[in-house]
């Protein structure tokens, strides 16, 4: 497919830039549709975690998508990712992908010794290193997560300071880790300047997510 409708389901605007980003350079002739509640982390947040009506929202979301003639759904937000992995792709009929769950994938083929988790919010932490330990575990892969939180990424930042204020919070962590892991599409326009900093992999979650979305979408015959 030439001109695929990719739609971009968000929480926070900071996401939609990388994510927007990403789909372009897999489908060049193709448009993004933006669909954003920028509630939804604010309020699961405040909830104490996803409730069922927050749920129902994303669900919604989801929906509205598909309905409207979508090629190709990806939530941004990885925190809902949970939402995209209880899917039937024979019932909606397109790919609807997690944030992360190419991104995980990548991880396991890496088979890192150590991996650094870097995130904005000391939520997006707890959340990204569990669930990608259990991914880890399950595909009996012994990689050690070590997490970092960096509370200043998660405004908006020129580029420039995107990057130092990553690298600043990396260089104080432990050394000797195989890979860093950027925990949420925000923090994925510093990807390439930290690999070439600190001389590692650096795997982003909206490259891995575009990727997969591709081949998800050819293989539709879409």
């Amino acid at each position: 497919m030439t001109d695929p409708r990719i739609a971009l389901i968000s929480a926070t605007p900071l996401a939609i830039g990388p994510a927007a980003a990403a789909i372009a350079a897999q489908f060049p002739e193709g448009t993004v549709w933006n669909l954003l509640d920028d509630r939804l982390l604010a309020d699961a947040q405040g909830e104490g975690g996803i409730t069922a009506p927050l749920a129902a929202r994303m669900d919604q979301l989801i929906e509205l998508a598909i309905e409207g003639g979508a090629d190709g759904v990806l939530l941004t937000c990885s925190q809902y990712g949970v939402r995209a992995e209880r899917r039937d792709p024979a019932v909606d009929g397109i790919a609807v992908l997690a944030a992360d769950g190419p991104l995980f994938a990548e991880v396991v083929g890496l088979g890192a010794a150590r991996v650094l988790l870097v995130a904005s919010l000391d939520s997006a932490a707890s959340d990204s290193s569990a669930r990608l330990g259990a991914v880890l575990s399950d595909a009996g892969v012994a990689t050690t997560l070590e997490t970092v939180v960096v509370p200043a990424a998660a405004k908006p930042l020129p580029e420039g300071e995107l990057i130092e204020a990553l690298a600043a919070a990396i260089d104080a962590a432990e050394p000797g880790y195989d890979a860093i892991v950027l925990a949420q599409f925000s923090l994925a326009p510093a990807a390439a300047a930290l690999a070439e900093r600190f001389g590692v992999p650096v795997l982003d979650a909206p490259r891995t997510a575009a990727s997969r979305l591709a081949a998800e979408i050819a293989g539709q015959g879409r």
